[in-house]
């Protein structure tokens, strides 16, 4: 058997005790420098036709899907490469599959295979990107494969052969662990993996009927009627040019070009967040009966105005307590792992003061009207993924003068272990705790600005993987929640990049002449609100038009039009003057001074909490926030926000970056820098 360059690396954990608890805890960065390879010169076809021994199977699952030429050419390719052994192991498994399905098959090699299981097995195993594992942190890879899926890593650790110490290892989809790592090639980087990689073919709904540990939460999910939902997984209305998608097309801002490569598919995907049975008895909920009544305990108080217009047997309407318990539970889009909720970690590294902010971001639930806030802690004993949590980090100092609530920790790949928690569809995700939109939530913890990054705002924009891509700016042609009124312009997620000057190194980008609308996204409470856009001022931006209302028939203009082409220094109706200058004239006075009267004027300076790399927001006369409209708002309500180009420049740009609602109780009551 050929030797490989052995560059996996190891730790040292003193004890099976500890092992378990860094693994439960966090996810695994090794300690050894990045890029420990060899680099052989050859192609990734060369590197498999040299080691038959080891290869002739994946060889032949190569060439029968007509990929094996691309890999013995020029390009970029991340190779999972499963051994003889895991196909054979593989193979087997099948065998069974067919036998327990009742049309028994033999698979005695590879040759038994369809020409559409080789297609699906090479495409599962190659993404077009070159990416080193060792650089990778847990969660979805930041490209997709060939057959247009999201493959997850996570570690687990295990014993090295002579019983002294544990040793970490990558695992992609839970199943398949990688045995040799990193190994360059012409046209990329080979992973060499001990199991074949498998995705479920079957709807999340049946992923999770299917799980022992949710049998409450998978009897609620029928009972409640949303197998129909959970079963839906492409938009066959949706169609785009394949040039679009494959070759892309060229913006021209008038000084900046754009690579921008349309979404080839509509996919409808789901993420649902799911307490198991043991996590719902600590609430004495054992059987979809108590479900029921824990249900309307907590959503009676929470809708009280629901009382007496729904037959508490109709489980299917929205407004039972049991629909609105389920819903809020389920995500319309995919989030593949818990890490990657919120924005890629090496943005969080270099963008975000973790001392004044933890990364979050806002969702709209299926539950008709209600959203949940996702955080990450990035350090300490709280490290992790929560919904609905309040407090900082390690929740020592308190939120606003509020008390610290801890939220739902969201477990992450590691901690979920071997669970496989793919469909075709989707993804669900275990929590730690029962997760509610009750009084609490709505009314306390979610009584705060709520800053939304605007490439959220679809579903869309999140199941495309377009926030976690780091190779290419992906375009849309009418993403769900959106209504373009022409179509002379053109609609892209930024590719994330640590250099942006966006609020989570991203943006949403119109360029053209644009002219759409959007639904926003739900308040919590009913009350008096400010609806806030990001504004960054440069040249090449146009004049735009902002109207809200609760119908797209009756929006509103509000207030006079927005100059994005001037930064708020140099235009007099915002007056921007930089913290240092005022200290010196003032002091912090005169800081709060000009605060109020930026506020008072419908502006306000950039949040100090995240920088473009190295200076903070604030201290940025380009980036700033536009207040649209102050008024009274229903919860129970849809808002439309429109986005008009006023000015004649039909190569116009607007960085979409992000919303804010902040509610009166905030912003009346001395709202914080960041």
């Amino acid at each position: 058997m050929k030797a490989f360059t052995k560059i996996c690396k190891t730790a040292v954990i003193s004890g099976i005790v500890m092992a378990s608890a860094l693994l439960l805890g966090s996810c695994f960065r090794e300690d050894a420098p990045t890029h420990y390879y060899t680099f052989t010169g050859k192609t990734i076809a060369d590197y498999l036709s040299d080691d038959p021994e080891n290869f002739s199977d994946f060889i032949t699952v190569l060439k029968r899907s007509e990929i094996w030429g691309e890999l013995d050419t020029y390009g970029e390719f991340t190779c999972f490469a499963p051994t003889n052994d895991a196909f054979k192991a593989y193979l087997k498994a099948k065998e069974r599959k067919s036998a327990d399905e009742g049309s028994p098959r033999i698979y005695n090699t590879v040759d038994d295979l369809s020409r559409e299981d080789c297609d699906t097995l090479g495409w599962t195993h190659l993404i077009r990107a070159t990416l080193f594992m060792s650089d990778q942190v847990e969660g979805s890879l930041p490209s997709v494969n060939m057959n247009n899926r999201f493959l997850t890593l996570s570690f687990d650790s295990v014993l090295s052969e002579d019983g002294s110490r544990y040793r970490l290892r990558h695992c992609i989809n839970k199943n398949s662990h990688i045995i040799e790592l990193d190994d360059t090639v012409q046209n990329g980087v080979m992973q060499i993996v001990d199991s074949v990689i498998t995705v479920s073919g079957d709807y999340i709904y049946d992923m999770i009927k299917n799980d022992p540990k949710l049998s409450i939460f998978a009897s609620a999910l029928q009972l409640v009627g949303l197998e129909d939902s959970l079963k839906y997984w492409k938009d066959e209305t949706y169609h785009i040019s394949d040039d679009s998608v494959e070759e892309g097309i060229w913006g021209d801002g008038g000084g900046s070009q754009y690579h921008v490569y349309y979404w080839g598919e509509r996919r409808v995907n789901f993420t649902v967040l799911a307490e198991t049975d043991d996590v719902l008895a600590k609430y004495g909920i054992t059987s979809i009966d108590s479900l029921i009544s824990y249900s309307k305990r907590i959503y009676g108080a929470s809708y009280p105005e629901d009382a007496g217009t729904y037959d508490e047997e109709d489980y299917h309407d929205r407004r039972h307590p049991l629909n609105r318990f389920i819903s809020y539970h389920i995500l319309p889009f995919a989030v593949p792992s818990s890490a990657n909720f919120n924005c890629r970690p090496d943005i969080i590294q270099s963008r975000c003061i973790l001392e004044y902010i933890d990364p979050e971001d806002y969702f709209e639930t299926y539950m008709p009207h209600s959203i949940i806030r996702v955080s990450s802690v990035k350090s300490g004993d709280n490290y992790g993924v929560y919904v609905n949590r309040r407090g900082i980090g390690t929740s020592d100092v308190e939120f606003e003068d509020k008390p610290n609530v801890r939220g739902v920790k969201v477990l992450s790949a590691t901690e979920m272990n071997d669970v496989e928690n793919e469909g075709c569809n989707g993804y669900y995700h275990y929590i730690d705790d029962i997760l509610t939109y009750d009084v609490n939530t709505r009314y306390d913890v979610l009584n705060r600005r709520i800053r939304i990054d605007c490439c959220t705002l679809s579903p869309d924009f999140m199941t495309s993987g377009a926030r976690q891509i780091a190779q290419k700016n992906t375009g849309f042609k009418q993403p769900l929640n959106f209504h373009s009124y022409t179509d002379d312009y053109i609609m892209w997620v930024r590719q994330a990049v640590t250099g942006n000057w966006s609020y989570q190194g991203d943006g949403l980008d119109l360029q053209g002449n644009f002219d759409l609308y959007l639904k926003l996204p739900p308040v919590p409470f009913d009350g008096t609100w400010e609806l806030r856009l990001s504004y960054r001022g440069y040249e090449n931006c146009g004049v735009v038009q902002n109207y809200v209302g609760d119908s797209p028939y009756t929006l509103q203009p509000c207030g006079i039009p927005t100059d994005l082409r001037l930064a708020a220094n140099t235009n007099p109706n915002i007056g921007w003057v930089s913290d240092d200058e005022l200290m010196e004239e003032g002091g912090e006075e005169a800081v709060k001074a000009l605060d109020k009267a930026m506020h008072n004027r419908g502006y306000m300076k950039g949040p100090d909490s995240h920088t473009n790399g190295s200076d903070a927001f604030r201290t940025l006369s380009t980036m700033a926030r536009r207040i649209i409209t102050t008024q009274y708002f229903y919860s129970g309500k849809d808002y439309y926000l429109r986005m008009k180009l006023v000015s004649d420049n039909p190569k116009a740009e607007m960085n979409f970056d992000y919303m804010e609602w902040c509610p009166k109780s905030v912003y009346d009551y001395n709202e914080d820098k960041h």
